[in-house]
Formats: structure tokens, C-alpha cells, sequence
């Protein structure tokens, strides 16, 4: 389906206001026709309510629905654990099926939005084609969801682009901090605390999100696809180049354990040989950006001051 006043794809981007769904819209606009909804937006759907997803498909024309919409609050989902009545498994599991239906229904695609926490980081980097979960007991609940989520998606639509991304990071954005802004909030307060050095991650450049999927849709691709940067990386290589790059002190950065971290029962499973490998997309044409090259760009966007 296309606009008919524009003649380009027509999109639906569900949880348009969020800090990677707003930056994708924002990049996308010109080559894609957006229907922009949102839980308080202007087109208003709540994804946890049947009628309201019903509503919003009925009421707009679109060809691609894009799922942004998602609980990602890691550790507060956590404390929900194995609770299906929790907002996580309600907005991650359930939210996913009533959009699903209605794809299925209306003879929609959908693009699922997803991460590296599906995995439990006992083999990491880790491929398409690696086995999800593995150790649940290792996977964190916000994790599970999206697991669950992603096989709902594969069992019951013929049509789908499941996205994994990890470690998401932009320009200037208020409303929510990522890997960047947290680091230099913590830094200038005088509160950050040590940076894992032994967990193996791959940071997900927001500004990819439009580049990569244009090319997914124009490829006309199905299946799951990862974007992240093709360079590893750990917490805390990561943190000492941001404050490097934005003129902070590096030395006053102190190196911290995941496996120690992880020894006390109270704390969140986070996978520790985690990260996503990208020779997939890079196959179609698209080479992600280099997590270093992406804190450059991001300085350039906010002019040094991204606080």
C-alpha cells in the first residue's frame, strides 16, 4: 500500500514517541508515509486493549506496521518475575499477540522491534540462527517476554521483520537516557560507578534504525535481522570513550565485574558473553556503524553538551 497524496510506502509506527521510535520517525520521514500512534499521542492506541489496537487499524491505511511500543525498564520488570498479570508480560506479550491478530486479520506486516536479552550470554556474540533463551534462569524476565513475544510472532504470521537491537543510543533526546547520557549524568554528578569491563556487548547506533530497515522492506525481506555495531565492545571501553570524547576525564573511570555483580541473588540476569553479530544485514548492503564512529556522531549532533 502506498500514500496515494505521496506515492511512498504507508507505515504504521506504533510507540511513536519512544526514544528509538522517535529518531527512526524523524530520519524516515521522507521516504516512508508514517501513521504515527502512540499510547497519549495524537492517534491514540494503547496496545494492551483489543478495541484500541481493533480502532486503529480500522481506522488507518497502512501497508507495514512497525512495534515499538515495549516495557524496558530491565529491573523493574524484574521484580514482576514470572508474573503474567505485570505490565511486562501485559505491554511485551500480550500488547504483541492483539497487534499480531490484527496484522494477521487485516493482512498486515509487522516489523517487531527486539534485543540481545533473549539470550542468556553463555555464547555470545551470537547470530540469527542462534538458539534463543537457553538458561531462562540466566535470562532476565524482561528478556523472556521479548522472547516470548518473538516466537508468538514467528508461529502465527507469515510476514515479519524481527529486529534485534542492543545497547540503543542517539543524539540529543530529554525525555530518557541511554548508554551515552547516563554516563555523562553520572560522571557530572559525581556518581558513576564502576563500568562492567568483562561483559561482551554490541551498542546499537539509533540512527541506523531508518537506513536498515528501508533496506529490509525494499529487499523485501522476512525473518530475524540484528543491528548493532560489527565491533565488540564492553561497558566499560564504552564509558571511557564517551568521556574521552566529550572532554571528561577517563582516568577517573573505575573497572567493575558482571560476575561479581551477578553473585548477589538480588540482581537482575544480564547476559555476560552477549552481543549480536551483523553479517547479515551487512550481506544486503548495510554496514552498521562502528560503536566508536557512533559517540563521534552523536557528539557532532549535540555539540558537546548531551547532558
Amino acid at each position: 500500500m502506498t500514500s496515494a497524496s505521496s506515492g511512498m510506502t504507508a507505515c504504521a509506527v506504533i510507540g511513536a514517541s519512544s526514544m528509538v521510535a522517535s529518531r527512526f520517525c524523524d530520519l524516515a520521514k521522507n521516504h516512508l508515509a508514517l501513521v504515527k500512534g502512540d499510547l497519549n499521542g495524537k492517534i491514540s492506541i494503547d496496545i494492551t486493549r483489543e478495541k484500541s489496537v481493533s480502532d486503529f487499524f480500522k481506522n488507518h491505511k497502512f501497508d507495514w506496521v512497525f512495534l515499538f511500543s515495549a516495557f524496558t525498564d530491565v529491573d523493574e520488570a524484574e521484580k514482576q518475575r514470572s508474573s503474567k498479570s505485570g505490565l511486562c508480560w501485559k505491554i511485551n506479550v500480550e500488547g504483541v499477540k492483539n497487534v499480531a491478530s490484527e496484522c494477521i486479520k487485516h493482512k498486515k506486516k509487522l516489523l517487531f522491534i527486539s534485543t540481545d536479552f533473549v539470550f542468556d550470554g553463555a555464547r555470545g556474540p551470537y547470530d540469527e540462527n542462534s538458539p534463543q533463551g537457553g538458561d531462562l534462569d540466566k535470562v532476565s524476565w524482561y528478556g523472556i517476554t521479548k522472547l516470548e513475544a518473538e516466537k508468538l510472532i514467528g508461529k502465527n504470521l507469515n510476514k515479519y521483520i524481527i529486529l534485534r537491537i542492543s545497547y540503543p543510543f542517539r543524539g540529543p533526546f530529554k525525555e530518557k537516557d541511554d548508554q551515552v547520557k547516563r554516563i555523562l549524568r553520572l560522571y557530572d554528578a559525581g556518581n558513576l560507578y564502576p563500568m562492567f569491563s568483562d561483559q561482551t556487548i554490541t551498542p546499537t547506533f539509533i540512527d541506523d534504525l531508518a537506513p536498515a530497515i528501508s533496506i529490509l522492506i525494499n529487499k523485501n525481506q522476512n525473518g530475524i535481522f540484528h543491528l548493532a555495531s560489527p565491533r565488540t565492545t564492553n561497558h566499560f571501553e564504552f564509558a571511557k570513550k564517551v568521556l574521552e570524547i566529550f572532554g571528561r576525564e577517563p582516568a577517573k573511570l573505575e573497572k567493575g565485574s558482571i560476575v561479581d555483580f551477578l553473585k548477589n541473588p538480588s540482581a537482575t540476569p544480564r547476559p555476560i558473553n552477549a552481543g549480536l553479530k551483523v553479517e547479515k544485514l551487512i550481506k544486503l548492503g548495510f554496514l552498521p556503524t562502528d560503536w566508536e564512529k557512533a559517540i563521534e556522531v552523536v557528539f557532532s549532533q549535540s555539540g558537546g553538551r548531551l547532558i
